[in-house]
């Protein structure tokens, strides 16, 4: 044993103690671990000979940890925690070109996946595997390693890049204007049905700042996902109050049109995060670089001339 590590204890008994512990019993444990009850009585006795003291006191047919055996779970589940992630970065050397990238639905969907030609063209050795979920989760323990979030920017402990800013503007089928043309006034929008989804920045907040009042700001369809509201409004069903990074390719296609010039800035913008100790594998690098520069020429080419509305302003 490598003596920089000090005196630890049998580590192939730290499973048995925690399924011990969690389930308050040896035989549930046995049977979760498929295992004899008497190998789990093995494995928790060989950790009380080691620290020298009881972990568990026997209550009936059940067990309860001690305060020293209390203590120790937190130090196991911890360990545990981290051989489980470093065993499931081992698959990444099985398929090199492999980089774990959590996003939203919406973000992937809209954004990412019409990029992919691209990509292949840039940097054909990479081979992105996208988790898409709304779920902001712990990068250093999940099994991903690169993050595109939308916040504040505030995850301590990871390295943190801004991508671009989000603005959002009133969109729709071009077959549902009608006579309201681009560029047009506000109060062109009141014969639109609205579409609305969870951004902090709503229909209220538009109106308002555009100088206009509408008192049904709040009727229409709801979506919890950005990206099923752009496919709302593509299917003509009514005006989204919709992301411009989210809605680019529909722009470029024309199976969206943008109503007026101007646009809201939210309070949260598009984050590339990632530990940083992952950075040092080659390929999380590149997507990790080719991700920045993506991000950089769209804001030039998305935001250029945009026309802030409000006390929302600011550039891009």
């Amino acid at each position: 044993m490598d003596k920089n590590f000090g005196r630890l204890p049998p580590l192939n008994a730290l499973r048995g103690f925690e399924a011990a512990a969690r389930l308050g019993s040896f035989s549930r444990a046995a049977e979760e671990q498929n295992m004899t009850q008497s190998a789990i009585s093995h494995q928790v006795k060989s950790l009380e000979e080691f620290f020298g003291q009881p972990l568990f006191s026997r209550v009936g047919r059940s067990v309860e940890l001690t305060d020293a055996g209390g203590d120790f779970l937190e130090t196991a589940r911890r360990t545990l925690e981290h051989l489980a992630r470093g065993t499931r970065r081992m698959d990444a050397y099985l398929k090199p070109g492999q980089v774990v990238v959590a996003t939203s639905p919406a973000f992937a969907g809209k954004w990412l996946i019409p990029r992919y030609e691209q990509m292949r063209r840039d940097i054909p050795l990479i081979e992105p595997w996208i988790y898409a979920t709304n779920e902001q989760a712990d990068s250093e323990y999940a099994e991903l390693e690169i993050g595109i979030w939308r916040g504040h920017g505030d995850w301590p402990g990871l390295k943190t890049v801004k991508l671009f800013d989000d603005w959002i503007t009133p969109l729709c089928a071009p077959g549902l204007l009608q006579g309201a043309g681009p560029n047009g006034a506000p109060a062109d929008l009141s014969g639109l049905p609205l579409l609305h989804d969870e951004v902090r920045e709503d229909w209220h907040d538009w109106f308002r700042l555009s100088g206009v009042e509408r008192q049904d700001a709040s009727a229409g369809y709801n979506f919890s996902d950005s990206g099923l509201l752009l496919d709302c409004a593509v299917a003509g069903h009514g005006a989204a109050l919709g992301s411009l990074a989210l809605a680019d390719h529909h722009l470029e296609d024309g199976s969206l049109i943008r109503l007026f010039p101007t646009a809201l800035k939210t309070e949260e913008a598009y984050y590339a995060v990632c530990v940083e100790e992952y950075l040092r594998r080659a390929e999380v690098r590149i997507l990790w670089d080719w991700l920045i520069g993506q991000a950089e020429t769209f804001r030039v080419h998305a935001y250029a001339g945009l026309s802030p509305l409000g006390e929302h302003g600011g550039s891009g």
